[in-house]
C-alpha cells in the first residue's frame, strides 16, 4: 500500500467523523477526545446494512483485530496521526475563514435525517439565511467541495510543514 492515502479515502474518514460524531468537529479541531478504535468500529458496524450473508473471515476473526485493522485506523496512521490531522484542520480553519464557517455550519447543524425539524426547513434555511439564500443543493454542493479540499490540504501538507506534491492518477485525471 502506498504511504500516502487517496484522496476519497481521506475524503470519507472526514464525512465519517462529521457525520457520526455529535462532536465530530471538535474532534478534528483537537478539542475532543479522538474515538478509540472501538468507537470507530461502533459507528462503523451501525452504519452498514445486515445483508443475511457470512463475509469469509467475518466472525472467525478477533473481535480487537478487527477494530485495530480498520480502514480508518490505517488511513489516520499513514495521515501522520490526530495530532497531525488536528494541527492541519486549525491551520485551514485560520487561512480559509470564510469557507470555513459554511462547513462548520453544515457540519454542526445539518445531519442526515435532520437535527431540526421546525417546519420552515431547520437548519438548511437557517444556514441558507446567513449565506444570502444559497439552496440546501448548493449548501451540500459546497460543503462537499470543501471537504474535498481540506482533505488534498490534509494530504499535500506533510509533518515537516512542507507543501509536496499530490500524485492520485484520479485527481491528475479530475484536474487534466
Amino acid at each position: 500500500m502506498p504511504d500516502t492515502p487517496t484522496l476519497t479515502e481521506v475524503i470519507n474518514l472526514i464525512k465519517f467523523i462529521v457525520n457520526n460524531f455529535d462532536d465530530g468537529l471538535a474532534i478534528l479541531l483537537g478539542r475532543a477526545e479522538p474515538p478509540s478504535a472501538a468507537e470507530m468500529y461502533d459507528k462503523k458496524c451501525k452504519c452498514q446494512s445486515d445483508y443475511g450473508v457470512r463475509i469469509a473471515g467475518g466472525e472467525n476473526l478477533p473481535k480487537p483485530q478487527v477494530m485495530l485493522e480498520t480502514v480508518h485506523e490505517e488511513i489516520i496512521h499513514k495521515l501522520g496521526g490526530w495530532q497531525h490531522i488536528t494541527n492541519t484542520f486549525n491551520y485551514y480553519r485560520r487561512l480559509y475563514p470564510e469557507t470555513w464557517l459554511l462547513f462548520e455550519m453544515s457540519s454542526l447543524f445539518v445531519r442526515p435525517g435532520g437535527m431540526i425539524r421546525d417546519g420552515k426547513g431547520g437548519a438548511t434555511k437557517m444556514i441558507s439565511q446567513k449565506f444570502n439564500g444559497i439552496t440546501a443543493k448548493t449548501q451540500r454542493r459546497r460543503r462537499d467541495a470543501y471537504i474535498r479540499t481540506i482533505a488534498l490540504f490534509l494530504i499535500t501538507r506533510p509533518l515537516d510543514d512542507k507543501f509536496r506534491l499530490y500524485d492520485d492518477p484520479a485527481l491528475y485525471q479530475k484536474l487534466n
